[in-house]
């Protein structure tokens, strides 16, 4: 009898772990982040100087697809040489840096926004779309201290 419990209770740890193995495998699908939108940091500026933004994007998503990046703030800032949004074709892993030269003359929040498209700027057989379930986007702020 104490053999049959045994197995029994071997049986059913076994049966708990794959469960729960199943289970975490699936929600980090799901948690996954498919685009990372690093914004690399500034340092004080006096009102009116030019700073430059870097933000930094670098694509999770198995296949290529199209990506726009653009700026995003609390505040309105100004852009001495224009506001540019980008759009390029993102592949796996692949790592892109876009620029852009601000000013403020005060202290603000400012960072950029990397957002999965639907166009097709990928080469040809290579464009794909993460599916609807998963983030379609990637979201980063610094602060700009401006100081007298």
């Amino acid at each position: 009898m104490s053999c049959l419990q045994a197995l029994c209770s071997n049986i059913v740890a076994i049966f708990l772990g794959l469960c729960l193995q199943l289970l975490t495998t699936g929600e980090a699908v799901d948690m996954q982040k498919l685009l990372d939108v690093n914004v690399a940091p500034m340092g004080p500026a006096k009102p009116r100087e030019n700073i430059e933004l870097a933000c930094r994007i670098q694509s999770f998503w198995t296949g290529c697809t199209a990506v726009k990046v653009y700026t995003q703030s609390n505040l309105p800032i100004d852009f001495p040489f224009g506001n540019f949004n980008y759009t390029y074709c993102a592949c796996h892993r692949e790592t892109k840096t876009f620029y852009w030269t601000i000013q403020s003359h005060r202290t603000v929040n400012v960072g950029c926004k990397a957002v999965f498209l639907l166009d097709d700027v990928c080469p040809e057989g290579q464009n794909s779309v993460p599916p609807q379930s998963k983030r379609r986007y990637g979201s980063n702020m610094k602060t700009l201290e401006i100081s007298n």
